[in-house]
């Protein structure tokens, strides 16, 4: 499997979207990637949401053209917030 595959469907789901801002519940991510979140997804909220291409499920949103917002409310929230970058 390549990077990022297991993210893939997060990667189209954002990369078709029109908004500026989209936000997702744990469970609706779920769905979307038709699996569960790892428990590092909430434990180490900081790290695994962060926008970082070394990790594996950040190369889905960032490719899309997104990036994490508010990523230290995400544990407590359950949800996340991505933005979408603006080109130059």
């Amino acid at each position: 499997m390549t990077k990022g595959d297991a993210y893939k469907n997060l990667y189209t789901y954002l990369r078709e979207s029109q908004k500026i801002e989209v936000v997702l519940t744990f469970e609706e991510i779920e769905k979307i990637i038709k699996r569960k979140l790892p428990n590092s997804a909430q434990t180490h909220s900081e790290a695994w949401w962060s926008n970082n291409y070394d990790h594996s499920q950040a190369i889905s949103w960032m490719d899309a053209g997104y990036n994490t917002d508010m990523v230290s409310d995400t544990n407590k929230e359950k949800k996340i917030i991505f933005i979408k970058q603006l080109e130059d």
